[in-house]
């Protein structure tokens, strides 16, 4: 299987985008931002590739594993008038929850993602279930800025929040999407209604699936959170950046505004199938906690356009 690389994938190579910020205004520093995001993710990726799959709980998780294939399974059913294969891009797709299920049911799939290590955790699976889909190794905004190519179905999974200009990247996705096709995202988190709360909670969330999913890096987690505390904030992104998941997760705690991607759609001229918010939490216990809380939350969107 072969995995197409671009160099433009890489942030020294942005010097077409347009600088945006995450409102979608202008400046040079958004440009630089982004292009440290890109970098960001790329680089902790890298080291978490291999572990991906067992501790994020939108993978593990079989309640959510079934949203998904509920998901899917409704926008199959809108595509079984098309006379060939639905043709599928999968934005930040990495090792392929989503794609995965989409080469199940017929699909011709393709998926862009900045880590090539999570493609190559993709590559792995896609060969041992005998699927081939196309591979690419860009970052999504300057995939959709070079490439032409429409789909009958474009989709996020858990990717939205990892963007810094999360609102202009699925405005560029959503012209990619063929008359009758759809627009899907989910698992990115809702902007918190108490924030402070949230953050506690989540901290011990957090801590929680480390001690029980990935026990090697409990202690260094902690020394990563202790070393921020006394780290000068980064005056362009506004955070104290001690590892690439500082940026990484760029929209992680502050949340992204699915308000903002529901009008980006509409303007657009889609039709809002779904747009649902429920309760989120990385361990089964913070989960359950979570359902009478509502701390944290997660947001997805399943948009059609008119034929």
């Amino acid at each position: 299987m072969k995995t197409y690389r671009s160099r433009m994938a890489y942030p020294s190579a942005f010097p077409e985008l347009v600088p945006v910020d995450a409102s979608g205004g202008n400046t040079c520093g958004a440009s630089t931002a982004e292009a440290r995001i890109v970098a960001a993710n790329r680089d902790f990726y890298r080291e978490i590739a291999e572990k991906y799959d067992r501790y994020e709980r939108c993978v593990s998780s079989a309640y959510l594993q079934a949203i998904l294939d509920a998901d899917l399974d409704k926008i199959h059913s809108s595509c079984t008038s098309l006379e060939r294969r639905p043709q599928c891009l999968d934005c930040g797709g990495g090792t392929g929850n989503l794609a995965l299920k989409m080469l199940a049911r017929g699909w011709d799939v393709t998926v862009v993602d900045v880590s090539d290590e999570m493609l190559g955790v993709l590559s792995k699976k896609a060969v041992t279930r005998g699927y081939s889909p196309k591979l690419i190794n860009n970052a999504i905004a300057q995939f959709l800025t070079t490439a032409s190519d429409t789909f009958d179905l474009v989709a996020f999974n858990s990717v939205l929040h990892h963007l810094y200009s999360f609102a202009r990247i699925a405005e560029m996705a959503a012209t990619r999407v063929r008359s009758g096709g759809f627009f899907y995202s989910n698992f990115d988190p809702v902007i918190p209604k108490y924030p402070f709360r949230t953050r506690i909670f989540e901290s011990l969330d957090i801590a929680a699936a480390k001690l029980m999913l990935d026990s090697r890096d409990f202690m260094p987690g902690i020394w990563r959170r202790t070393r921020k505390l006394f780290r000068r904030r980064d005056s362009l992104l506004s955070r104290s950046v001690v590892s690439a998941g500082d940026l990484a997760e760029y929209h992680a705690r502050a949340g992204v505004d699915d308000a903002q991607i529901l009008r980006v759609l509409e303007r657009q001229g889609f039709t809002i199938v779904e747009h649902l918010k429920y309760s989120a939490g990385r361990t089964r216990a913070g989960q359950f906690l979570n359902r009478r809380l509502r701390l944290l939350e997660n947001f997805k969107i399943i948009a059609r356009r008119p034929i």
